[in-house]
């Protein structure tokens, strides 16, 4: 019994298994299921040569499969007729035997029950022999070296057209002009400049180099005229023409039209503009200085000149615009400013003839933030400097005052320690020999500490107990004394004995007596 319910368990194990597999799968295949969609990105124009296979994908999938057709210029190829053409089991379309007829825009639909995707191409045909380029029935040119096949072709257009604004030019005698045209399209077209309808060789095409900038040099009034740029390829062609004016020498300097630049005033952050308006027989060289305010910043900066006794830095100068009256502006754009654009600017227009100047003062207004910031700096910084200064100096008084005591305990600790815990004591007279002290009348010598006990004045008649009076020594025994020891005398040697002690011991003093 328990082997056959072992196995009925396994057998149960097993079937929930698959049908947790199944139920996965279901899941995963519901999530993919929809219409189809693009799963790669390959380039819609196809360039082939005659003779050769060509085969061209369509990247689908969808769940369920779909359905693929494909059609040549609208026509649905999958009639008989269409012997050379065949669609590949993964959808994609084989081309055998390539002509010049198969060229053509050809599109790849998908469709499946929830929707449907087109991918549209684009196949030329290169016929190498003749040199011949086909795109579609009606679409045939001539192989060059001007064009990328691979890319669709694009008519021209002008590259820099903000640098063609000035169409009429005042150039004086002897000075020299570019005139640029710059285009680019494909096939890379071609230039060519014209002077009053009539077609003109520069030194660079007569070289067989094409340049895209027509350079006169030396001028004379009869280069006065117009100048036609044409540029054209296979797809269009445009065109820009300047006027230019060659006139004898300028006898006047440029003049600074009033009331600009303008004193401003701008925000922290914010977005300054200072104009100059500057009238000129031909167009001026217009530039913007700033004074240098910090006469340390000179020495940091690659660009500066003299005006009028002071320093200035050169800035960028930016595009100078045709005014309708023939004067020409200028602007000076200052983005996010600062504390450090304020100050000083002039702005100077140049001609061949001298230069005149006019300068316009900018204020940049304080930085709200960094006032809000400071204001809490400072409330904040009051505490501080009342009390760092307090706490300094309780360092300071600490540090001295424990300097102090290790001093003292050091100079005076030992003999101090020594006087406090040491007990009283009688202190011996030095003796010098090895003799003891002679017995008066056979009376040993008392010896007395009168820090315990000083002793009453001495009477003629009083006598301690046992012991005879010292002062009552009769005087043959004091000789007697000197004599036999000549190196003892009790009074001196005891006063001696009591200096010494008093010179080492700065305690209470101890006598002997």
């Amino acid at each position: 019994m328990p082997g056959c319910y072992n196995k009925g368990f396994n057998i149960m194990t097993k079937v929930w298994i698959l049908l947790l597999w199944q139920m996965f799968l279901t899941v995963c295949r519901s999530g993919a299921v929809g219409p189809p969609r693009n799963t790669g990105r390959l380039r819609g124009r196809q360039v082939a040569k005659i003779g050769e296979s060509k085969k061209i994908s369509c990247p689908v999938e969808a769940d369920p499969a779909p359905f693929i057709q494909w059609t040549k210029d609208g026509v649905d190829i999958l009639h008989e007729e269409w012997t050379r053409y065949k669609v590949l089991p993964d959808g994609s379309l084989r081309i055998k035997d390539i002509n010049m007829e198969d060229a053509g825009h050809y599109n790849c639909k998908a469709i499946n029950g929830f929707g449907s995707i087109s991918i549209n191409y684009t196949l030329v045909i290169i016929d190498t022999g003749n040199n011949i380029v086909r795109e579609d029935q009606h679409t045939t040119y001539k192989l060059t070296d001007n064009e990328d096949i691979l890319k669709e072709g694009s008519v021209p257009r002008f590259v820099q057209p903000e640098k063609m604004k000035r169409q009429h030019i005042v150039r004086p005698v002897g000075s020299s002009i570019r005139l640029k045209c710059r285009a680019n399209g494909n096939p890379r077209p071609q230039l060519s400049w014209h002077k009053d309808a009539k077609v003109i060789a520069t030194e660079e095409e007569r070289k067989d180099r094409q340049s895209w900038t027509l350079k006169l040099r030396d001028l004379k009034e009869s280069d006065s005229g117009r100048y036609t740029c044409k540029v054209t390829n296979r797809l269009g062609s445009i065109n820009y023409t300047y006027t230019l004016e060659v006139i004898e020498k300028i006898k006047t300097k440029p003049v600074l039209l009033p009331p600009n630049p303008l004193n401003t005033t701008v925000e922290y952050g914010g977005k300054a503009s200072l104009k100059c308006n500057v009238e000129s027989v031909v167009q001026p060289h217009i530039q913007w200085l700033k004074r240098i305010e910090d006469p340390n910043q000179d020495s940091n900066l690659n660009t500066t000149i003299n005006v009028g006794g002071q320093k200035f830095v050169v800035l960028k100068t930016g595009e100078v615009w045709n005014g309708p009256d023939g004067s020409y502006l200028n602007k000076l754009i200052i983005e996010h400013a600062t504390e450090a654009d304020a100050g000083m600017y002039i702005c100077l227009g140049a001609n061949s003839m001298g230069y005149s100047f006019r300068s316009a003062f900018l204020t940049v207004l304080p930085n709200p933030q960094r006032s809000t910031l400071s204001d809490d700096s400072s409330n904040t910084s009051l505490p501080l400097v009342i009390a760092l200064p307090a706490f300094v100096v309780i360092v300071v008084v600490t540090v001295a005052i424990i300097i102090l005591q290790r001093h003292l305990r050091r100079k005076y600790g030992n003999n101090s320690n020594t006087n406090i815990k040491a007990s009283p004591r009688f202190n011996p007279v030095p003796q010098q020999e090895q003799e003891p002290f002679p017995q008066i009348h056979n009376q040993p010598v008392l010896h007395v500490n009168p820090m315990h006990n000083p002793p009453a004045p001495l009477q003629k008649d009083m006598f301690y107990p046992g012991v005879q009076n010292p002062h009552l020594i009769h005087q043959s025994s004091r000789e007697k004394l000197s004599k036999n020891n000549h190196s003892i005398d009790c009074y001196t040697d005891i006063s001696s004995v009591s200096q010494s002690h008093h010179q080492h011991h700065h305690g209470p003093q101890q006598y002997s007596y």
